[in-house]
């Protein structure tokens, strides 16, 4: 199997932050574990110096896919909550 198709830690990680069936004040609140944003933080840099391989560019764009997830789940939670004074 590829790595391609292997999810990212930050992956594993949210899979199991919904699998434990979060309120929608976790999901807002959710960041992700120091493990993951350093790994982040390490794949940004080697991308920044041009030395990601294959595998490395795969999980980048994981982690970029994961955040992007992230953001769409929590505009829609926020966007639900009938107490959330910001414009809809």
């Amino acid at each position: 199997m590829s790595t391609a198709h292997l999810p990212s830690a930050l992956f594993e990680e949210i899979a199991t932050f919904f699998a434990s069936a979060p309120t929608p004040q976790q999901i807002i609140e959710f960041r992700p574990s120091k493990t993951s944003i350093d790994r982040a933080t390490e794949l940004l840099e080697l991308n920044r110096a041009n030395m990601l391989d294959d595998r490395t560019h795969d999980e980048l764009n994981q982690y970029e896919q994961a955040e992007l997830l992230m953001r769409l789940v929590k505009a829609r939670v926020r966007a639900n909550r009938p107490d959330d004074p910001r414009p809809r």
